[in-house]
């Protein structure tokens, strides 16, 4: 359930001690009915800690939390990695197919050369 939102919450509450509910609704810009859902299955989750003060309702990221957020960007680093690897892979395949240096071409007369 909204995976995005999610690591946008966990990305807000990491930089700071702990925001009201209304400032976590005005820095990431939805709504009560599409964040609230959110924020309750992460504090169920151990992400989040909610509580009460002076009858506002406020959140923390928890040890969990910050946990689950350094995987999060560990993963997202893997995959930018990984496209770049794809992408310089097809940069030397293109250069072999292009006559280049990289000695990846095709052997020429290769047939029944032995």
């Amino acid at each position: 359930m909204g995976s995005g939102l999610r690591e946008r919450v966990l990305r807000e509450l990491s930089g700071t001690e702990v925001l009201h509910l209304r400032e976590l609704l005005r820095r990431l810009g939805t709504s009560i009915s599409e964040l609230k859902p959110v924020l309750d299955e992460m504090v169920e989750e151990g992400l989040l800690e909610k509580f009460s003060h002076g009858g506002y309702t406020f959140y923390r990221i928890t040890g969990e939390g910050r946990g689950f957020l350094l995987r999060m960007e560990a993963a997202d680093e893997e995959v930018e990695l990984g496209e770049e690897g794809v992408k310089s892979a097809n940069g030397l395949a293109d250069e072999g197919e292009m006559g280049g240096q990289g000695g990846g071409g095709v052997i020429e007369g290769g047939r029944g050369a032995r």
